[in-house]
């Protein structure tokens, strides 16, 4: 019994060693591409599904926001929500023997966000005219970009531009405001990262414990008959797991993956319906709901379709690392 719990922690810590520095990576690219990148015209979805590809679920935060506020089209946002990976990457990367597994995951993803997207535009064409005229008409809107847990992150802007005169109040000596940025910056490019890669790390690490207990009470070869007898169930099962809006259900996916407990094609389909938490930032607007409900439909129905395809394709079978 204690073996399932060490297991369980050093195999946690491996992903924690290869999701801190990713997570500060992506903290340090997010403000730079959420502010720069420009998702319109005709490469809109090749350039969203390629943001949509970077661990953690930022951009597709960024995208729901962009969306609901006309700036781009409803098949950029589809492209975004089916390449998004969140949590997948550092799970596969941390697993030795699994790796390279998640290579052909991301590029189906990319593939399948690619077609969806742009067959979306061409079927929706209101979406792109009600985004050109939005363009064309709006006034200058205050964006706010998200980051991956929907926290707001801040564009770096160079202390020299403060200008010490417009202050209605002392705004305090140049060496003070330094300390201030330091302190927004640390917040924003080490703690942000370290305390989600923590949150993660609590997540694999239950989930971890959770698996090894059932293998060590039911038995490894009798939860291989179990699942190998429900795989026509699977890719179902992997999608309505993916869309739980939460890092987690992307680590229980790319977990049963590892252990050989969930095939190729259910585990893509689970992961193209997986958009970590924007389903949730997409609900919050209420005025849309039929709008969002279509969006998440469409979302399923493509993730269980491609699910099934592949599925068939791979004869449904599992992994054995």
């Amino acid at each position: 019994m204690g073996e399932v719990f060490l297991d369980a922690f050093i195999d946690s810590l491996k992903v924690l060693a290869v999701l801190l520095p990713i997570n500060i990576v992506v903290a340090l690219a997010e403000p730079r591409l959420a502010g720069k990148v420009k998702l319109k015209g005709k490469l809109a979805p090749l350039v969203g599904v390629t943001l949509g590809l970077f661990p953690q679920c930022g951009f597709s935060v960024v995208a729901t926001d962009l969306y609901q506020k006309r700036h781009i089209t409803v098949g950029t946002l589809l492209g975004v929500y089916l390449a998004t990976s969140d949590e997948a990457l550092p799970v596969f990367l941390a697993n030795i023997d699994g790796a390279l597994h998640i290579l052909p995951i991301l590029a189906l993803k990319f593939v399948i966000g690619l077609l969806v997207g742009y067959v979306a535009d061409a079927v929706f064409t209101g979406s792109a005219k009600e985004v050109a005229a939005h363009g064309e008409n709006c006034e200058h809107e205050e964006e706010i970009h998200f980051g991956c847990c929907g926290h707001a992150i801040e564009n770096d802007v160079a202390e020299d531009e403060h200008n010490h005169e417009e202050c209605e109040e002392p705004c305090g000596s140049e060496k003070q405001l330094a300390g201030e940025n330091r302190k927004k910056k640390i917040k924003q490019y080490l703690l942000h990262p370290l305390e989600h890669s923590l949150k993660i790390f609590v997540y694999v690490f239950v989930i971890n414990i959770i698996f090894g207990l059932i293998i060590f009470r039911v038995g490894q070869a009798n939860l291989t008959e179990f699942l190998s007898a429900n795989k026509y169930a699977a890719p179902l099962f992997a999608v309505i797991v993916g869309a739980i809006p939460n890092c987690a259900s992307s680590v229980v996916l790319s977990n049963l993956y590892l252990m050989g407990g969930l095939g190729f094609g259910a585990t893509v389909g689970g992961l193209l319906m997986n958009a970590g938490i924007a389903f949730a930032v997409l609900f919050k607007n209420k005025s849309r709901t039929k709008e969002n409900l279509a969006i998440f439909f469409t979302m399923f129905v493509v993730s269980v379709a491609f699910a099934y395809i592949i599925s068939a394709i791979f004869k449904f079978d599992v992994l054995h690392i």
